[in-house]
């Protein structure tokens, strides 16, 4: 293992996510180095790795996993691997900072928690959004009672969805593989900002659909919450929209929070004194805070802000 100074990972899969985000926010941290990456593909492997300087590649998660030079993984593969992949880091001593959502139950949940506090290894979850300098703004401005009592929160998302079968992301309406379709994939991030913004959530009622997809997994998921403080919830998501609407709205009794597009950073706030705008951009890279917070929770022996215990409660909601 590295000392403090320098987390050395490793990623496990390597398709649209690590390349476009998770490699570039490891080259970005100061207290982080990519040293190794796996994917079964050898072809495939083999142009990543010559497309980011990567200088080791597997197509074994075992060796990866085993590699005595890695302090932490991330893990960026459908999920139905975080689970395993997770025990046999957290057996292996290594650090966890795994994609969403966290797994395919709660039971699961549950055993990648004991698994990584037995080990005494740090697990995050990559829920980058709840690092949004908007988010943030909007949790002041609720704490500090700027909209009265909360009455609602409302969130609209969806993603265009191209995926074909074969090619990489299409695991994300496979049931096997991804445990359901829009609303594990895109409805998750916005449920875990709920959870974030207004605590427990006591009741859900919904649908999950397939509309338009020709898969088995949902390309439309229509939610209700009732959080234990009274306040109600209101999320949809979908695939195979042409362009997403990123819809975030918060109402109370005092004014209204308008931040659409969530990922815009804009924030409009909409009281009886008149309408402000601000504009709070989220970092160039969403992953890069996601990993800085990481490293220092190793280096400093705390929780990630995005840890296991916490994220639990998203997938128990879906």
């Amino acid at each position: 293992m590295s000392d403090n100074k320098t987390i050395r990972w490793g990623i496990l899969g390597c398709g649209d996510v690590a390349r476009r985000r998770v490699v570039g926010a490891i080259a970005e941290d100061p207290g982080s180095e990519l040293l190794a990456v796996c994917r079964r593909n050898a072809a495939a492997l083999e142009q990543f790795c010559s497309d980011f300087g990567v200088v080791r590649g597997y197509t074994d998660e075992a060796d990866l996993i085993g590699d005595p030079d890695i302090d932490a993984v991330y893990i960026a593969t459908p999920v139905d691997r975080h689970l395993p992949q997770t025990l046999a880091c957290a057996a292996a001593g290594k650090h966890v900072l795994c994609e969403k959502p966290m797994a395919m139950s709660v039971e699961e949940c549950d055993r990648m928690i004991a698994a990584c506090d037995e080990a005494g290894v740090t697990l995050g979850l990559a829920y980058y959004r709840r690092f949004y300098p908007v988010v943030d703004r909007i949790r002041s401005l609720v704490e500090q009672g700027r909209i009265g009592t909360v009455f609602s929160i409302t969130a609209v998302t969806a993603t265009p969805f191209s995926f074909a079968p074969g090619e990489d992301g299409y695991w994300r309406v496979v049931l096997e593989e991804g445990g359901c379709g829009a609303l594990m994939d895109v409805g998750s991030h916005r449920l875990n900002l709920f959870l974030d913004l207004l605590g427990p959530i006591s009741d859900v009622s919904g649908f999950c659909e397939t509309v338009a997809g020709d898969f088995s997994a949902d390309d439309a998921a229509v939610l209700t919450v009732r959080f234990a403080s009274g306040a109600l919830g209101s999320l949809q998501c979908y695939f195979g929209v042409p362009v997403d609407p990123d819809e975030f709205v918060v109402v109370g009794s005092g004014g209204r929070l308008v931040a659409t597009p969530l990922n815009g950073g804009d924030l409009v706030i909409e009281t009886a004194s008149g309408i402000e705008t601000e504009s709070h951009p989220p970092a160039e890279n969403f992953n890069l805070p996601l990993i800085t917070d990481f490293v220092a929770a190793i280096a400093e022996g705390r929780a990630p802000r995005v840890d296991g215990p916490e994220v639990r409660a998203t997938n128990e909601v879906i």
